[in-house]
C-alpha cells in the first residue's frame, strides 16, 4: 500500500476518534448536568425508620402540595406486565412472597408486575397505609402506571402514606 493512502487513513481515523470523543464528552457533560439538576431539584425522601411499620418513606427536606417526589430521570415510565397466580406457580416461593408484598393479591387476582423486574423497585413501593394519606396516585391506564402526588405540604421528617384501598 501507498504510503500516502496509509496516513489518510489514519488520519481520518482519528478525526473520526477525536469527533466521536468529543460527541460522547458533551453527552456526559448534558447527562451529568441533568443528573445535578434532579439530585438538587427532584430528591425529596429517602427509605427509613416508620413508625407505623418497619420501614416507610420519609420526607428528607419540605415538600410542596402538588408534588410528585418520586420522578426519576427515565425518559419513558417503566410498563407493567400483569401475571396470573398459574404464571408464577413454578417461581422460588421467596420470590413469590416479593411479589405478593409488592405487586398485588391481596384484593385481585394477579400480580401488576414492572417490566423490569422486582430489583428495580423504587421507593415508593416502601409507603405504608393510612386511611388519612398525605399521597394521593395517579393512574396512567395507557402504561397501566400508577405515580403519586402530595395531596398537602409534606415537613422534612414526616412519613409519606398512601391509602392501600384506594390503590386496589
Amino acid at each position: 500500500m501507498n504510503i500516502k493512502i496509509i496516513i489518510l487513513i489514519l488520519l481520518l481515523v482519528l478525526i473520526f476518534i477525536f469527533f466521536y470523543v468529543k460527541q460522547e464528552s458533551e453527552q456526559n457533560i448534558i447527562t451529568k448536568n441533568k443528573l445535578l439538576n434532579h439530585l438538587k431539584n427532584d430528591i425529596y425522601c429517602r427509605v427509613g425508620v416508620s413508625k407505623v411499620n418497619g420501614v416507610g418513606v420519609i420526607a428528607i427536606k419540605d415538600i410542596p402540595k402538588g408534588t410528585k417526589p418520586f420522578t426519576t430521570l427515565s425518559k419513558e415510565k417503566d410498563k407493567i406486565i400483569i401475571l396470573s397466580k398459574d404464571d408464577v406457580k413454578d417461581i422460588n416461593p421467596d420470590v413469590r412472597k416479593i411479589l405478593t408484598d409488592f405487586f398485588g393479591l391481596e384484593k385481585r387476582d394477579d400480580y401488576h408486575v414492572l417490566a423490569s423486574g422486582p430489583n428495580n423497585l423504587n421507593i415508593s413501593f416502601y409507603m405504608n397505609h393510612s386511611d388519612k394519606p398525605n399521597m394521593d396516585m395517579i393512574a396512567d391506564n395507557k402504561n397501566y402506571y400508577y405515580s403519586f402526588i402530595t395531596n398537602r405540604e409534606i415537613k422534612k421528617g414526616e412519613e409519606l402514606f398512601i391509602n392501600y384501598n384506594k390503590y386496589y
